[in-house]
This record gives C-alpha cells, sequence and structure tokens, in this order.
C-alpha cells in the first residue's frame, strides 16, 4: 500500500486515506507493506505512533524530546524545569548583596542553557556555572544540590564528559552526606 501526496493547488489532498494539511506541500508517506499479523510504526521529530494490525488492534504512543543529548520525556523536562525554578525563586528570596544576585542569576541561566540545549552541553561552561552556584548562600546551595539530584539533570551531567561526571558525582555525594 502505497500513500502519496503531491499537490497541484491548495485543497486537501486525500489519497490512500492519508489527509494532508495544505501548509505542508513537501509532505510524503510511504508504507511499502503491511502484515495482517504485523504492526506498523510512524516516527516523527516529536514522537512515534505504533499501530499493530489484524486479530487485536492498539495504538501506543510515546512522546520523547530531546534534550541535553539525552531522549527523555516532556515530563521529565518540565520537572527538571521546575527545579530550576526553584532555585530561581530561593535567588530571589536569599539576603545577598545586589551584585551577588545578579551573578547567581546569570549563573543559573548558564546551567539552564547547558542542560536545555537539545545536544550534549559544553562541560566546562556547565561544571563552572554550576560550581558558582554552590558558593553563594547555604539556601542557594541546598536548592542547587536539588536540581543537580535529579535524574534527568544526572544523566545529562554524566553524559556531557568526564568533567562533568565527576562533579555529579562530588554533589551527589554531598547531598548524601547532608541527609545523614
Amino acid at each position: 500500500m502505497k500513500a502519496r501526496r503531491e499537490d497541484t493547488d491548495d485543497s486537501l489532498a486525500s489519497e490512500g486515506g492519508v489527509v494532508a494539511s495544505p501548509y505542508r506541500r513537501d509532505m510524503h508517506i510511504e508504507i511499502d507493506q503491511l502484515s495482517v499479523t504485523g504492526h506498523v510504526v510512524f516516527a516523527g521529530r516529536d514522537g512515534m505512533v505504533k499501530v499493530q494490525t489484524g486479530g487485536n488492534v492498539a495504538q501506543n504512543t510515546h512522546q520523547s524530546v530531546q534534550i541535553g543529548g539525552i531522549e527523555t520525556t516532556p515530563q521529565e523536562v518540565q520537572q527538571m524545569l521546575g527545579e530550576i525554578r526553584r532555585v530561581e525563586e530561593t535567588i530571589k528570596r536569599a539576603s545577598l548583596l545586589p551584585e551577588s544576585k545578579e551573578a547567581a542569576q546569570h549563573d543559573l541561566q548558564t546551567v539552564k542553557a547547558q542542560l536545555t540545549t537539545p545536544k550534549k552541553p559544553n562541560q566546562r561552561i556547565l561544571v563552572r556555572a554550576a560550581k558558582s552556584l554552590l558558593r553563594y548562600s547555604p539556601a542557594l546551595t541546598a536548592a542547587a544540590l536539588t536540581l543537580f539530584d535529579q535524574p534527568l539533570v544526572g544523566a545529562i551531567v554524566g553524559s556531557a564528559g568526564e568533567v562533568a561526571a565527576s562533579f555529579h558525582d562530588l554533589v551527589s555525594r554531598h547531598k548524601a552526606s547532608q541527609e545523614s
């Protein structure tokens, strides 16, 4: 079965059960073979849809995003961004000199930029900014340690390189010793 779309005008085209948007003139879908007992997988940049054919038909949708060089779920990204917002609130509430608050905000924005890039972060920039966050106040240190203790952040930092992985191990040990 082949489904193909080649528009010559601005109307919607429907061929082989595929309705295409008039805004995506370059859309081209080919399904060479469907098995009665098998499945079809449609994959895109933001997710994957697996459709089983035959007896028990089921549809599973799995969304994933690429962040910090790691494939993860949108929910984990939102959890990490929530922790970053908590660190930001801690900086705002901290009794720091204005220049220290500004520097801490800059360090946090650098950490956020490195963690949220689609590709692998620069380990030296990430570690330098993260270490700076730990030096402003005890409350900010605790908030930053909680951020770096997140599983997604650990995976991103660990994938960045040996320097970043060593830093993450040090942070994890420090947090564990504080909880004991």
